[in-house]
């Protein structure tokens, strides 16, 4: 037996109006498209359902048992297609964030909080990775947005400068006691640990060490931090880590932190022009960061309430 959802509609329609024509107007149709629907319908069911009277179309015994097992059918797909349009609204909501570094040195457990207050029905998706992978993968569609370090400008992307992050150089835990050597020539012939040249690192390396860069004594290459650190905890050399975290490393006797020789590097987040346009959460999760590294305290449901328009079009 072959229901289709249509014959149903067609007849909970009839049964509600009494009248062929009536039923056909709420259906976008004709009477006589709808009566064969009916009609099908009863051969498929091997019974009648109406009674055409002087009141006009009556359910039959058998017509009213089955009206309200209709009603509930078409109500079941009706709650089905509610949801399932929930559920792809709710994948439409989800944004992918990527980190580049500790949450707590980007401020981005206070962003989560925000967020949790602003964007109640967005669901925040947080990846690790560098800054080189970050910025690629924001490029590519496959982040909406990531914090990156340094980095360079591309006409794709709105990069906002967030702030700076204070870069230290570590050694080993057991190296020599006192700062290190002040003259770059000095420095440069000690055994060091290089970030990959895409990191914003290697740049900061190359202010360090200059005009002896060319000729510093290169051990070994790394592009993460985590990497890096267990490199110098067993003795390679030199490298340059993220303060904060080369301050953990040095309190679990991992390396030894020399904060005289280091430097600065800017904080970005990075988003796509056409994304942060076409997603309205995305403007406002990129307002909340920006709002957490300026300092300003966002009243719970202010960018909520003026961004409504955006996020529930009318």
């Amino acid at each position: 037996m072959n229901i289709q959802i249509e014959k149903l509609r067609s007849f909970v329609l009839i049964a509600e109006e009494k009248n062929l024509t009536r039923a056909a107007e709420r259906r976008f149709s004709t009477p006589a498209a709808v009566s064969a629907q009916l009609k099908q319908l009863e051969d498929a069911l091997n019974l009648t359902l109406f009674e055409r009277t002087s009141k006009g179309m009556l359910l039959t015994d058998a017509g009213r048992r089955l009206l309200p097992l209709a009603n509930r059918i078409l109500g079941n797909l009706a709650e089905f297609e509610t949801t399932a349009r929930a559920v792809a609204d709710r994948a439409r909501s989800q944004l992918l964030f990527g980190l580049n570094a500790l949450p707590e040195l980007l401020r981005f457990e206070q962003v989560l909080e925000a967020a949790s207050r602003e964007l109640p029905d967005v669901s925040l998706v947080v990846r690790s990775g560098n800054s080189g992978d970050n910025q690629r993968a924001v490029l590519a569609g496959d982040l909406d947005a990531g914090f990156v370090f340094g980095g360079r400008d591309h006409p794709d992307l709105e990069r906002t400068e967030l702030g700076h992050v204070n870069i230290v150089t570590v050694g080993p835990p057991t190296g020599q006691s006192g700062p290190l050597p002040a003259a770059a020539d000095e420095l440069a012939g000690r055994a060091w640990i290089s970030p990959s040249m895409e990191c914003p690192y290697s740049d900061l390396m190359r202010q360090i060490l200059s005009p002896h860069y060319d000729d510093a004594h290169i051990v070994a290459t790394s592009d993460d931090e985590y990497s890096t650190i267990t490199m110098v905890k067993a003795g390679l050399g030199l490298a340059l880590v993220e303060a904060h975290l080369a301050d953990m490393a040095e309190c679990r006797n991992e390396v030894r932190v020399y904060p005289d020789t280091g430097g600065r590097v800017p904080l970005y987040l990075v988003v796509r022009r056409d994304r942060r346009h076409q997603l309205p959460e995305l403007a406002v999760f990129v307002h909340l960061v920006q709002d957490q590294w300026s300092g300003a305290q966002v009243a719970p449901g202010t960018l909520r309430e003026t961004t409504a328009g955006m996020l529930n079009p009318s």
